[in-house]
């Protein structure tokens, strides 16, 4: 009896080490990042973004992701974290929702898009609307039984329904994929939300298109730059992991081929971007891959945690974006109000441009205001690109009132 009360004692004591030992180098680990959070944030932080904060940064963190994602495998799961995410047969990540609450804001949004034209019609300026399809295709999807995908479609319709009432040219890249060029598979990324590049390359084509056909000028006359003979397709095998596998573990979603679209050609243009905070603007000039391109994540293979290679266009998601086209100065004038999508989209338009700029639709920097860009700029043209499981009241933060 005595030796079981030992043995009870000796592990309570080592469990209590072990504990406090963890506690200790996760606080180390986490205070910088914890720090910053709170500091840069322009609110009172709150307690649930507290936590959120630390378990992000959790020490060891991917550690347990992983080896939780490894023990769905085992039980053969088809579902992570309390259907955050599902995964098809196919081995496709979506995200899950066992209801869509309906939003009742849908045809404020498209006023406020409406709003934003009739501000800049007195320029001469165009508005456009594109929207990029989401992952989820009913008819592509294979889910077992019980499983409900979180289908943002019914919003994308009701939304270009108003838009198109009110009178706004809208491109719907839905209808454009998958098709003759690109497969289902060769159009998404199976850890990831985001379309490939080939995809993006794509749809700048019919971005270019719909310029042409709806106010009448070639962006490409001599359609050079939307030749995908004009560039080198190259694959990195194994190197990619989405948002949705570092949410999973690769251990349960898997790792996935990269394919990059490289110019042949070289250009001259000069950037300006500010990142994900105020720090103020930083610049680069240079060539089509020196000013655009950040090729470290290609070559950085230890940690493939931090970031996609997604990224390797524009940084993946910057809060504004500034490209100057030195070799064609008369070029279209373009404004972009856009997400993450269309990064690689805005980097294959830079060429066929004098100049791009872009504010992301769902910053919060204080220097930046979408609003009072588009009433000072003068633009030839304003892209209004939203992601469908973007569409809130966060991403058309821009003429609100009458």
């Amino acid at each position: 009896m005595k030796e079981y009360i030992l043995k009870k004692r000796i592990f309570a004591v080592v469990f209590i080490i072990v504990i406090f030992s963890f506690s200790i180098m996760n606080f180390i680990h986490s205070f910088e990042p914890l720090k910053e959070e709170i500091v840069s944030s322009d609110e009172v932080i709150t307690v649930s973004e507290l936590e959120t904060a630390i378990n992000e940064n959790l020490y060891g963190r991917m550690n347990f992701v992983e080896a939780y994602g490894y023990v769905q495998v085992l039980l053969d799961k088809r579902e992570v974290n309390n259907f955050s995410y599902i995964r098809d047969e196919e081995g496709y990540l979506h995200y899950s929702a066992f209801y869509r609450d309906d939003d009742p804001m849908i045809f404020e949004y498209a006023m406020r898009v409406k709003r934003l034209q009739e501000c800049v019609d007195a320029k001469g300026t165009k508005v456009l609307f594109v929207v990029p399809p989401g992952k989820y295709i009913a008819e592509y999807t294979t889910l077992r039984p019980g499983l409900s995908v979180n289908d943002p479609n019914p919003t994308v319709d009701e939304l270009l329904f108003y838009l198109n009432r009110l009178g706004i040219s809208t491109l719907d890249l839905r209808e454009c994929f998958p098709n003759e060029e690109l497969t289902y598979e060769e159009t998404f990324f199976k850890t990831d939300h985001h379309w490939t590049i080939p995809a993006a390359f794509y749809a700048t084509g019919e971005v270019v298109k719909k310029i042409e056909e709806d106010f009448g000028e070639n962006l490409d006359p001599e359609g050079y730059y939307t030749n995908l003979d004009n560039y080198e397709l190259i694959t990195y095998k194994s190197g990619m992991l989405g948002s949705m596998g570092r949410k999973t573990g690769a251990s349960y979603s898997g790792m996935e081929d990269f394919t990059a679209i490289w110019p042949k050609f070289e250009g001259n243009f000069h950037r300006e971007s500010i990142a994900r905070t105020d720090d103020g603007i930083t610049e680069k000039q240079g060539n089509f891959v020196k000013t655009m391109m950040n090729t470290n994540i290609l070559l950085n293979h230890a940690d493939v945690y931090s970031d996609s290679q997604y990224s390797l266009y524009l940084n993946g998601i910057l809060n504004y974006e500034k490209i100057t086209n030195l070799d064609n100065p008369d070029g279209a004038k373009i404004f972009l109000i856009r997400d993450s999508y269309f990064s690689p989209v805005m980097t294959f338009m830079a060429p066929m441009c004098g100049e791009v700029e872009a504010i992301w639709s769902l910053e919060e920097a204080a220097s930046l205001d979408i609003e009072t860009r588009v009433k000072e700029g003068t633009y030839d043209y304003i892209i209004v690109e939203i992601y469908p499981y973007n569409i809130a009241d966060a991403a058309f933060d821009f003429f609100k009132g009458e």
